[in-house]
């Protein structure tokens, strides 16, 4: 038995893990670069989990067995790093308190929290992609919660709703000048409201409204823009570990920086000058 714990938590172990973890993230990139699988890793940026397997977001038997494949990659190297917590790190803390590796152990279990993390961002809350709505109207999430459009703010050239992203000039669109107010409600009763933003979204009780892009006024034909202001496409979510990932992950990156301060050690130059050797 020592001799398994041993090897579940041996570095070879771990490069071997890594290794696969890389080859496995590179065929991923090939199949969302390739034609017939790039729709699906579309659908998998724009759904949880759960989505993933019901239409109309159904995905391939390949796309599966690569989400899975990963899934069962990251629970060998979880396995990895408890048996190596607790065989290399801990066993040597309990004998001596040796400060770099209680720094290590707190790297490991960070990481590992981390992963947790992104793992639950995959399964918990919602998302929902590609809402569109007009000023007035609202949209109803679960657990009693609605956002409602209350003002739409464009200040540049309508035509622009017309282009593509990649077709604009520089310039001619101002992302800091144009914006959307929401008002979230619960149960009817108003909870806050606040402004999103291309790239500042508005963010209240884990729910994020994130403001994708402008849509051209309805009823507008040829160039016509009278009075009339354009809808909004949103994208609304809840991650309930966000804000858990995003303390915990500097608190890994700046663990590791204090390891390597502790661990440093400044080459020595073991040749003789000539003065010493005549």
């Amino acid at each position: 038995m020592k001799k398994i714990f041993d090897q579940l938590s041996s570095m070879q172990f771990t490069t071997a893990i890594l290794a696969v973890l890389m080859l496995w993230f590179t065929w991923g990139v090939l199949l969302a670069e390739s034609d017939t699988f790039s729709h699906g890793f579309k659908v998998m940026n724009s759904h949880l989990v759960p989505g993933w397997f019901s239409p109309p977001g159904r995905l391939s038997f390949l796309l599966k067995l690569w989400f899975t494949g990963l899934c069962s990659i990251m629970v060998v190297l979880g396995i990895n790093l408890v048996f190596c917590s607790w065989t290399k790190i801990l066993k040597t803390i309990r004998n001596k308190l040796v400060t770099p590796k209680l720094v290590m152990l707190v790297i490991h279990v960070v990481f590992g929290l981390v992963a947790l993390g992104h793992f639950g961002s995959f399964v918990l809350g919602y998302r929902y992609e590609n809402v569109t709505l007009q000023e007035g109207q609202a949209f109803t999430l679960p657990e009693g919660y609605a956002v409602t459009v209350k003002d739409i703010h464009f200040e540049d050239d309508m035509k622009l709703l017309y282009q593509p992203p990649k077709e604009r000039t520089p310039g001619a669109f101002h992302p800091e000048a144009n914006f959307c107010e929401v008002a979230l409600t619960l149960n009817g009763s108003a909870v806050t409201r606040g402004r999103a933003y291309f790239l500042r979204p508005f963010t209240c009780n884990d729910i994020q409204v994130t403001l994708k892009r402008f849509t051209p006024p309805k009823g507008m034909k040829n160039g016509d823009h009278r009075a009339q202001k354009p809808g909004v496409r949103l994208i609304i979510s809840k991650n309930p570990v966000k804000l858990f990932v995003f303390i915990l992950f500097p608190v890994m990156i700046a663990g590791i920086g204090v390891y390597m301060v502790m661990t440093w050690r400044p080459r020595r130059n073991f040749s003789k000058s000539p003065a010493t050797s005549q």
